[in-house]
């Protein structure tokens, strides 16, 4: 963008020399509303320039298996989409599993970025699903998929999956960069 090199003013009614007092409201006037004008442009593209979203989500678990059908006793969800960047954070019951097998995941509301590692690590909680002793669970956004999966981790552990309980809670955090394409 280039700006001026001079600055240009409106220009009132009238002279200075006709009406010095009238001259220097009019111009003072003229000033606000250019000053206003101004502002409000620069305020509105500011405003629309950050297209924050943030709404209420339906979470739903899956295996990665067989993606089954759940029964929920608590689906909550919230997403908070700030251009690229995504926070979700849920809390979800479940007391069936209808067919679902393999390691559990959840489906997240926006695809998440491309990427070489696993880069997107959430918090996550539960007191109802197994992971081994002297590991700590944690929610891991998969790279280019809507995949939010469960893992444990420890000293002198191996990194896995967890894979799906009968029934259970998970109450979980996390914040990955969105696909630009969506």
């Amino acid at each position: 963008m280039t700006l001026p090199t001079t600055i240009i003013l409106p220009k009132p009614k009238g002279t200075f020399d006709d009406n010095p007092q009238t001259y220097l409201s009019d111009l003072v006037f003229e000033l606000q509303d250019m000053y206003q004008s101004m502002s409000q442009n620069i305020n509105g593209n500011f405003r629309n320039s950050f297209e924050i979203d943030s709404e209420k989500w339906t979470p739903l678990l899956k295996g990665t298996t067989s993606a089954g059908s759940f029964t929920y006793t608590n689906q909550f969800g919230w997403v908070l989409r700030t251009g690229l960047m995504t926070e979700v954070w849920f809390d979800v019951s479940w007391t069936a599993i209808g067919g679902a097998t393999g390691n559990l995941y959840l489906e997240l509301p926006y695809l998440v970025t491309r990427s070489s590692g696993k880069p997107f690590i959430g918090v996550l909680q539960s007191s109802t699903i197994s992971y081994g002793a002297g590991t700590m669970a944690t929610c891991n956004a998969i790279p280019n998929t809507y995949r939010l999966e469960f893992w444990s981790s420890g000293s002198g552990v191996t990194t896995a999956n967890i894979a799906i309980s009968a029934t259970g809670n998970v109450i979980g955090y996390i914040r990955y960069i969105g696909a630009d394409d969506e």
